[in-house]
């Protein structure tokens, strides 16, 4: 007798993936949080402000990304995805950004030259 079982489909397989127009936002977000995060710090070395005008460097250079990406490459989006240009890479953008901060001021405390 033959089975009439049928395989489910592999889990992974029926996830929504995203596109990977949203990769190279993505990783453009990390790499600008790195540098942001490095730059306010030796802005901070030269003029010490204080941390809530670091916070506003980290806002103001994610809002820059956003519109560079809205204007720039996803000009023609329809508008049920357009929240998702905003929303891609938040998380890792906040997390790298606070760490390369974190990082440089810790160094500088410590003694070594930036």
């Amino acid at each position: 007798m033959a089975s009439t079982k049928t395989s489910k489909p592999d889990s992974s397989a029926t996830k929504p993936q995203p596109s990977a127009a949203f990769d190279k936002l993505y990783w453009t977000r990390i790499g600008l949080a790195a540098v942001a995060g490095v730059g306010t710090q030796l802005l901070n070395q030269s003029y010490d402000f204080g941390w809530s005008f670091g916070i506003s460097i980290g806002i103001g250079v994610y809002l820059i990304s956003y519109y560079l990406a809205f204007y720039g490459w996803y000009r023609g989006m329809p508008r049920e995805q357009q929240g998702k240009i905003y929303t891609t890479g938040v998380g890792g953008f906040v997390m790298v950004f606070l760490f390369a901060w974190m990082l440089c001021f810790t160094l500088q405390i410590s003694g070594y030259p930036l």
